[in-house]
């Protein structure tokens, strides 16, 4: 049975409920929640590559964790359910870090109009035990400051951590669309923390 997601007039008021495919047929408003996974000894995040079997965006490079919230669900425990089904990572709510909403920019291609609300919250932590569900391939490590050179200074590749610390360049084109999120959410909270993204070595 298809999932269904509370959507919304554009006062953000609730309006009703519909099939997850009939609200991106139509650009119908709705929430997700995103977890951006950053590590506690030094700027690294993880991200993940989506699964090739994927409908939307497989093979890409992705956030840590994302989903939508279901219809009668809060964001949290929305983001709780998606990190145990997609990466595996069990954990409680005192360990979501809120970073706030984020009103995503529309995106529309053919047969895919997305309009939503981003709740978006950050995990810190080393070391994350993953344990992968069919949607993922993998997670992968990427520099902050790399990570910020695409996203705020247009840099069109950028090395991506593998397996057994295997480093590939990986183009902009590959990476799922979440424009200004990064410069919204996370760099504030990059800035509250006094975190040095440019510390790294290589």
């Amino acid at each position: 049975m298809q999932e269904r997601l509370d959507i919304y007039n554009e006062a953000w008021q609730r309006i009703g409920t519909a099939p997850r495919d009939e609200v991106h047929e139509k650009g119908l408003l709705h929430r997700v929640v995103h977890c951006w996974i950053l590590e506690n000894q030094q700027p690294v995040f993880w991200f993940q590559q989506r699964a090739h079997t994927k409908k939307d965006f497989p093979d890409c490079f992705d956030l840590a964790c994302g989903g939508h919230v279901d219809a009668g669900e809060t964001p949290q425990q929305a983001m709780l359910r998606e990190l145990g089904e997609e990466i595996g990572l069990h954990v409680t709510e005192k360990d979501l870090i809120p970073l706030g909403a984020y009103r995503a920019p529309d995106f529309r291609m053919p047969g895919y109009y997305d309009r939503e609300m981003s709740y978006v919250f950050m995990i810190r932590v080393d070391e994350p035990a993953f344990e992968l569900g069919d949607e993922v391939q993998r997670m992968v490590r990427v520099r902050a400051e790399n990570f910020y050179q695409m996203e705020v200074n247009g840099r069109e590749t950028i090395p991506v951590e593998m397996e057994n610390a295997k480093h590939i360049s990986v183009s902009r084109t590959r990476w799922c669309c979440h424009d200004g999120e990064f410069q919204a959410m996370v760099l504030p909270y990059l800035s509250k923390k006094n975190f040095d993204i440019f510390s790294v070595e290589d």
